[in-house]
């Protein structure tokens, strides 16, 4: 651990603790300014001010004195809406992707995780072409041998190709989902407040974005991407050969929801899909849109009995650390956090159990494998 204050850690534990410089100067006795002074390398803070950080900001001293590895680019934060919280949000989004970056590398220098296979559309082309979304998501699923069959679990099959999923739901309500890259590694945050179909969605949108544009932090903000990135989770989740094989006649409302049952998705985007593909009528679409609504699936996935998809790999580690006589704090004792700032990285992607404090014994090295 190094011996010199890191000016960028003030700034990332406050965004991680959405603490204003203001609040945070008169919580330890100086004023905004200075804060922004220390943040901006022109004031060192003395050891006993850096102390009061800690307690205010509710981290360990050390976190501090670590250096920064990465930094997610500024660019293209995805918010449900407009609001004067969102600078504040993205500021939250970039630090704890930075802890997610951390993590991560954790992980894969303790365990065997599988390595990164998530190619970008150049790469699964070995060309510059460009592709429409439905192509590009149809030539994925080529190049994974998925052929056109149901997805039984996306999280866990981006898992098995080397992707880390972690949990926007602690701070991060405001934000749907982001995705990013690092190295060769993709980093996806998922919103785990909604319905398990809306989840594996979520996930098929940011596997668009990374595959087409680099990941959606890297993305030019503006609705033509985002609606590739739908286009390109509509096709992946729902392939035009499968759909077409499988609806006979015009769609009803009970059809709809049979049917999405099938490929786990959510009953108005199988609507919408179908439509799309010419399956039903601009009349027939509108029918089911309004029932649909009126029914309370705009806002969610009523009478649904799908269980949200789980990591498999956080769960192996966790199983692995617990197997150790270890927990949460351990962990957190690396990366220089506190336990619950692990625990909210892995908050509705594993089940966890009650801890207390137990015996350490020697770490191993497991060989993690998604399944």
């Amino acid at each position: 651990m190094s011996n010199t204050f890191v000016p960028a850690r003030l700034d990332m534990a406050r965004a991680i603790r959405q603490m204003t410089a203001t609040a945070l100067a008169a919580e330890v006795g100086v004023t905004s300014p200075w804060i922004s002074q220390v943040e901006n390398l022109k004031r060192t803070p003395s050891p006993e001010l850096i102390h009061e950080f800690a307690r205010a900001l509710d981290l360990p001293v050390d976190f501090f004195y670590r250096p920064v590895k990465a930094l997610p680019p500024t660019d293209a934060f995805h918010f449900r809406a407009t609001s004067r919280l969102a600078k504040r949000d993205e500021r939250t989004a970039r630090s704890l992707s930075a802890l997610a970056i951390e993590l991560s590398d954790w992980i894969e220098a303790t365990y065997q995780a599988p390595a990164p296979a998530v190619p970008e559309l150049q790469d699964l082309l070995d060309a510059d072409e460009v592709l429409p979304a439905e192509q590009a998501a149809e030539a994925l699923r080529g190049a994974w041998g998925l052929g056109v069959a149901p997805i039984k679990n996306m999280l866990q099959l981006l898992e098995s190709k080397g992707a880390k999923i972690y949990s926007a739901g602690g701070p991060l309500q405001a934000i749907d989902a982001f995705s990013f890259r690092h190295g060769a590694t993709p980093v996806i945050f998922l919103n785990v407040h909604k319905s398990a179909e809306r989840l594996r969605f979520d996930l098929a949108h940011e596997v668009g974005h990374l595959v087409m544009h680099g990941g959606s932090l890297s993305v030019e903000p503006g609705k033509e991407k985002e609606q590739a990135a739908n286009d390109f989770a509509s096709a992946f989740l729902m392939p035009r050969a499968d759909v077409l094989g499988s609806i006979r006649g015009n769609l009803m409302l009970e059809d709809i929801l049979i049917l999405k049952r099938r490929w786990r998705v959510s009953a108005m985007a199988l609507n919408l899909r179908s439509h799309r593909l010419g399956v039903i009528s601009d009349w027939t679409y509108s029918t089911l849109a309004r029932q649909l609504s009126s029914a309370g699936f705009r806002r969610g996935e009523p009478g649904s009995n799908l269980l949200p998809e789980s990591s498999s790999l956080l769960t192996q580690v966790m199983t692995d650390v617990r197997s150790q006589g270890k927990s949460f704090i351990d962990i957190a004792r690396t990366l220089d956090v506190r336990a619950q700032d692990v625990r909210d990285l892995m908050l509705g992607l594993v089940t966890f159990a009650i801890e207390g404090e137990a015996h350490r014994r020697t770490p191993s090295r497991a060989n993690l494998r998604a399944v």
